[in-house]
């Protein structure tokens, strides 16, 4: 047998270091001693993430979109790139901040909630020398501790512009109407958002010439609720009970549609001579005719024979058209 890794006597130094606290360290100039510190894991600390698959397709459709909208607003050329899509909560997310951010609220009807966008201070410099025509040589503000109206004003079409897409691309989806709010500085408290809330991140890359940062797209779950199926990839299981009284209630509202009836009165034939020396006041002679179908919205639905009633041409109906390919519903008057 090969030799122990330990000996039982470093065995013993180790559990004595181990219940009192030090260890040995043997070094160059000696032993010392190593203090084994407590590490608490913060309860907060877990980030979960999911696939969702559709998401992340809509996702990196909207990648694909936004970067010429954002290039018509800053007049410069950029690319959009999805990264990921995470599960967290919403003080989670602000515990891998990174300083100072404005976070815009938007109102996302019909989904009852809101939506936010998280740009942090760098983006919104970027953003703002931009859209100024700046090249990006003016100092950066050290520790700023708020935003300015202008900075502000220029987020926000920023973030219109991206919600714009946002509601392109989600529209086979749900037809969404994004509304800017208010903006809200990341340091602060936000009334339509608890710390506790459940939320979807989305993160995408923006690179603004040679420049790249990141933003963040937050869902909380309670505003895409309905939608949280569609994002996993889940197919909508079919309600015959529901189906059923869609049909019933389409049934019944068919039957009050307006629609344009019309008939052949009668035809003859002409030759093109005759027809290019018709002047106004000349008889064109048809046949009598004896029956002719008639038309609803351009789709033959019965056969009748011509007559008067009432002392207004009419048509007695003689039989409906079961309006199959090939059938009657082909033949004309």
């Amino acid at each position: 047998m090969s030799d122990p890794v330990l000996t039982d006597e470093e065995k013993g130094a180790l559990l004595d270091g181990m219940s009192s606290g030090e260890v040995e360290v043997h070094s160059a100039s000696g032993k010392t001693y190593a203090e084994v510190k407590p590490f608490e894991v913060g309860p907060r600390s877990r980030i979960v993430t999911n696939s969702y698959p559709r998401l992340q397709s809509l996702n990196r459709q909207f990648a694909s979109r936004a970067d010429k909208v954002i290039e018509n607003l800053l007049n410069s050329e950029c690319a959009v790139t999805f990264n990921h899509v995470a599960n967290m909560t919403f003080s989670e997310f602000g515990e891998v901040g990174e300083g100072l951010s404005l976070l815009l609220e938007f109102d996302m009807k019909p989904l009852e909630g809101v939506a936010l966008m998280n740009l942090n201070a760098d983006l919104i410099e970027i953003l703002v020398e931009t859209f100024y025509g700046g090249v990006g040589n003016e100092p950066a503000r050290e520790g700023a501790e708020f935003f300015t109206p202008g900075e502000i004003s220029v987020a926000r079409l920023f973030g219109n512009a991206i919600m714009s897409v946002i509601a392109e691309v989600w529209q086979p989806m749900v037809d969404i109407k994004p509304e800017y709010d208010t903006g809200h500085l990341s340091s602060g408290v936000i009334d339509c958002i608890d710390g506790s809330d459940s939320i979807i991140s989305t993160e995408f890359d923006l690179e603004i010439g040679e420049k790249e940062q990141h933003f963040h797209l937050l869902w909380p779950t309670t505003t895409v609720a309905p939608l949280v199926p569609v994002f996993d990839g889940q197919k909508r299981e079919r309600d015959a009970a529901e189906d059923s009284r869609w049909q019933h209630s389409l049934r019944g509202r068919v039957i009050d549609a307006v629609v344009n009836v019309a008939s052949h009165v009668g035809r003859t034939q002409m030759t093109l001579k005759d027809v290019a020396e018709l002047t106004p006041g000349d008889v064109i002679m048809i046949t009598n005719p004896q029956r002719g179908t008639v038309h609803a919205q351009r789709v033959p639905v019965l056969e009748g024979r011509f007559g008067v009633h009432d002392g207004r041409y009419a048509v007695e109906t003689r039989r409906w058209l079961d309006n199959k390919p090939g059938g009657d519903a082909n033949r004309t008057a």
